[in-house]
């Protein structure tokens, strides 16, 4: 087992790895050359989308979505207010359907499903 993650390893190439993981990972990749070839594709890869679609992060959110992404939405109501709707409908303690409606349910299903294995069998030797 490796002592660096894949999820370290790319918090490495993004440059948010922790500083005091740094020089491990950084000697962990000098004895590993198949992993240090692995960041720098990683390394390029991210130089092409940002050269790629960079100019896209400067533009502002459609407000829509940023209305959307943001962590307390404008029609956001706090679960306290949720409370007293769920508190006017209780659960019924029991399912309403009992065992004995189960078990037709599930020999009705079981026939239906026997049925049509029958009606493809009789189609697939005619």
């Amino acid at each position: 087992m490796s002592p660096i993650s894949e999820t370290e390893l790319n918090a490495y190439v993004d440059g948010e790895s922790f500083p005091e993981r740094q020089a491990l990972i950084e000697a962990w990749l000098a004895r590993n050359p198949v992993e240090a070839a692995r960041a720098k594709a990683w390394r390029r890869q991210d130089q092409v989308l940002r050269a790629t679609f960079g100019r896209i992060l400067s533009e502002p959110l459609p407000p829509g979505l940023a209305e959307a992404a943001s962590p307390t939405p404008a029609n956001a109501r706090p679960v306290a207010a949720l409370r007293p709707m769920a508190q006017a409908r209780p659960m019924p303690a029991t399912h309403p359907c009992d065992a004995r409606d189960r078990l037709a349910l599930i020999a009705a299903g079981s026939f239906l499903a026997g049925a049509g294995v029958a009606c493809l069998a009789g189609y697939w030797i005619a």
